[in-house]
């Protein structure tokens, strides 16, 4: 594949992730509820306590990224992060705006020079470029926001007068944020204070993913800087053993490829698996690239916690409920039943009726004493009912199952054990 067709895929995967990035939590299948501690994924409510869907999901996601990064080392931050995506559109988009060579960034390695414009060339560049920064801004946090707030409840914020403290702190502290990466700091961002990046360095072996330096054909390079000049990250991909943040971009493959066309040769750089001296040893040795101990034990852990998150899945209760006795023995005494409480929680996605109904208890005992409202998505409710002594026999347990049947037929249980440990009034209750 030709170095400029793998950077039109490249563009290609970068801006249909970010464009995934900014419409999901608008879709409404995904949103983190800070409020509540859960997670709305379609039409289901995770919760912390969801053990089977929480805890494999992300032992998936962090081992999966483990396997990942083994193979291609910082690939996310050239290929896939919204922020290293728009920053390189933004650093392009000025040098265009102002100049071939311009001042990009705060980087210290990369000061260019000055615009070939003229002062109000210069004036009229930098305020479209501070706009659209703040254009951009605000679409961003908006996104992000939707990934914790509800549509009406940024609604009102914004705009109905419903002020929310949440929503304004979180909104000032992330579209200042978003202002200055996207506007001063940029690649910066990337090189020095991203820790996702660092993370992802931290999987390099050598066998990972990066670019290869020709030594056999150095001479044709003739003192050409043009690989460094392009890099992102301030890199000279020509000294593979002393760079460490490359984010495999291939942009300069592209522009080496670029400058080599013109004398009919093909690129110095080019993207390879571990070094080229490691290359030749796992070849000479028959080891393999892919059965490695630094791949198979993630995809290994991937394929269990894949097992227990089906198994989440498949027994997700869309309806919680509890039921425990209320007060203690001494209230019992004199009375002519036992109060319990029934909690219940809706963990769907959208509004249910419930009816409740009591088994294994003999007719009549058990009666309901309030009526369960409609439960909104993530809505819960305590549902006060009573058991009768009559007819239960002293000293005895009585486990009876509590059912919360939803209107569309869906069942969920409780189970619960009613024991009567003294006399009613000093004597001993009987039926049985």
């Amino acid at each position: 594949m030709s170095p400029a067709r793998l950077i039109r895929i490249r563009h290609l995967v970068q801006w249909s992730l970010l464009g995934l990035f900014v419409v999901l939590p608008f879709t409404g299948l995904v949103r983190v509820d800070t409020a509540s501690g859960r997670f709305l994924v379609g039409g289901m409510q995770i919760w912390w306590d969801d053990f089977f869907i929480v805890f494999p999901f992300w032992a998936m996601v962090f081992l999966s990224m483990t396997a990942f990064y083994s193979n291609f080392g910082m690939i996310f931050c050239g290929w896939m992060c919204p922020q290293h995506t728009l920053s390189e559109w933004l650093n392009n988009l000025i040098r265009s705006w102002l100049g071939r060579r311009v001042l990009a960034g705060i980087s210290p390695e990369r000061v260019e020079g000055n615009s070939k414009r003229k002062l109000l060339g210069q004036v009229v560049a930098w305020t479209a470029f501070g706009l659209l920064v703040l254009l951009l801004s605000a679409v961003l946090t908006l996104a992000v926001l939707h990934y914790f707030f509800t549509g009406p409840q940024l609604w009102g914020h914004f705009v109905g007068g419903e002020f929310n403290l949440y929503i304004a702190a979180f909104s000032v502290m992330l579209g200042v944020f978003v202002v200055l990466d996207l506007g001063i700091l940029r690649h910066f961002w990337c090189k020095y204070m991203c820790p996702y990046g660092l993370w992802q360095y931290m999987f390099r072996n050598r066998d990972t993913l990066q670019i290869r330096f020709d030594q056999a054909r150095a001479e044709d390079c003739n003192r050409c800087s043009l690989c460094k000049d392009v890099c992102p990250v301030d890199l000279d991909p020509r000294q593979p053993e002393i760079y460490t943040r490359c984010i495999n971009c291939g942009i300069c493959i592209d522009a080496c490829d670029s400058y080599m066309g013109r004398f009919d040769k093909g690129p110095i750089l080019s993207f390879g698996f571990g070094t080229q001296k490691e290359q030749l040893i796992r070849i000479d040795t028959g080891r393999s690239r892919i059965w490695t101990s630094s791949v198979m034990w993630p995809v290994g852990g991937v394929l269990v916690a894949a097992m227990l998150f089906a198994y989440g899945v498949s027994s997700f209760e869309p309806t919680r409920v509890v039921v425990h006795q209320q007060g203690d023995t001494a209230q019992w005494v004199g009375q002519d039943h036992v109060d319990y409480a029934l909690h219940m929680l809706n963990k769907a996605g959208e509004p249910h009726r419930y009816t409740v109904a009591v088994d294994g208890l003999p007719g009549g005992q058990a009666q309901v004493t309030r009526a369960i409202p409609v439960l909104a998505a993530g809505d819960k409710v305590q549902v006060a009912f009573t058991i009768r002594h009559e007819g239960l026999s002293f000293d005895r347990p009585y486990p009876f199952t509590v059912k919360v049947v939803r209107d569309d037929g869906h069942t969920a249980r409780a189970e619960a054990v009613y024991y009567l440990p003294a006399p009613v009034d000093g004597e001993e209750t009987g039926g049985g």
